[in-house]
């Protein structure tokens, strides 16, 4: 993954720009629900909870498609 470095208002916070390319990068195509929340650096729940904020599809895939990514995520983040 590259670093970017980005000139944002003072209004905006680190956090707040780090959720928006995560997101425009999702909302692209260009990665996972799992891969954006990393982006973000946030845990993948906390990211959600920002994705619905927004209003922003989550799983933009076939149903078939978002089993396969709900598996890989639950097998990444379940307690053992």
């Amino acid at each position: 993954m590259k670093v970017v470095h980005v000139r944002a208002p003072e209004s905006l916070s680190e956090r707040d720009v780090k959720i928006a390319a995560a997101i425009e990068a999702l909302k692209k195509g260009a990665v996972t629900v799992g891969k954006a929340a990393e982006i973000a650096e946030l845990p993948i729940q906390e990211y959600l909870v920002e994705l619905k904020k927004r209003a922003v599809q989550a799983y933009p895939y076939t149903g078939e498609e978002a089993l396969e990514e709900e598996l890989k995520l639950r097998a990444r983040y379940t307690v053992r």
